[in-house]
């Protein structure tokens, strides 16, 4: 017996179509039936409360804390389903931030305080870290650019030739121009030199000698005579000075080895294949 009907294209179309309808109706009953459990532990009610009590000073209320498990709830069925569709996979800012959830669990796994001996181990083996700078207490006398114009040298010689017998305690204000900052500088580092009057003000004042008056040397502002009285040399302090300091830094440390030791281990477990651009793509992205 022969059937055309089944021949036919619409018939076999409304077959597959009914097919995929009862296909669809028995997965979407199986779901309905068992449905993937999301389960807010106390642990975690506990950690929302906390997280609002710190925010708010005050604990939430009974519907507030409902409303904290509701969008926690709202938010792992959103998460869940997201993931399930892949929408975590080229998402830049997703991958970033786990990527520093497994950073901070680096952290966590780096160890306990370090110990005195470990403190002061560290700090022999990088004493550039806290190396501290010279500082240098001084008075200048200063000329101003603006205020003397072209005449600047000529006044400059003059102050010059005046300081070369002086003593400290020659008035700084009788033949120079009074300075934003005022004459007096006391425990300058050369850093914050540099960031005062320049560069070259402060390399030369980094070989000058103390106990007399020198100069000229040139700044933005316009040309200072100094007269070093102190200079404190620089170098590693003891570890009583910088506890907290090599502390941190022996903290930094640890917690980037341990971060480099994970990485590590867990790469082993991937075969990375970087693939090549090819010759074509790059010959046209160089002659844009």
């Amino acid at each position: 017996m022969k059937f055309p009907l089944l021949k036919e294209p619409l018939f076999q179309f409304l077959v597959l179509g009914a097919a995929l309808f009862g296909l669809f109706h028995l997965v979407g009953n199986k779901k309905a039936h068992a449905p993937e459990r999301i389960v807010v532990s106390s642990a975690r009610i506990d950690n929302l409360a906390d997280g609002f009590s710190r925010t708010w000073r005050r604990p939430p209320s009974k519907e507030e804390l409902q409303g904290l498990v509701d969008d926690y709830v709202r938010d792992e069925v959103f998460y869940r389903e997201g993931r399930a569709a892949g929408l975590d996979r080229d998402d830049v800012i997703i991958r970033r931030r786990v990527r520093q959830k497994m950073e901070f669990f680096a952290e966590d796994a780096s160890g306990p305080e370090p110990s005195e001996a470990e403190l002061a181990a560290y700090l022999e083996s990088n004493p550039e870290r806290f190396k501290t700078e010279d500082r240098l207490t001084f008075h200048q006398v200063f000329l101003s650019a603006t205020r003397r114009g072209a005449a600047i040298d000529r006044d400059g010689q003059q102050v010059s030739n005046a300081l070369a017998l002086a003593s400290a305690a020659v008035d700084t204000t009788a033949i120079g121009d009074p300075f934003l900052l005022g004459e007096e500088f006391q425990a300058v580092s050369l850093t914050e030199l540099a960031g005062i009057f320049g560069d070259v003000f402060a390399k030369r004042m980094s070989v000058m000698e103390q106990g007399r008056w020198q100069g000229p040397i040139p700044s933005s502002f316009g040309q200072h005579f100094v007269y070093i009285s102190e200079r404190i040399q620089g170098g590693a302090p003891p570890l009583d000075a910088i506890r907290d300091a090599v502390r941190r830094e022996w903290s930094n440390a640890r917690r980037l080895e341990a971060e480099q030791k994970l990485y590590g281990s867990l790469r082993e477990r991937y075969e990375i294949v970087v693939e090549q651009v090819p010759a074509a793509s790059t010959q046209t992205e160089a002659s844009r």
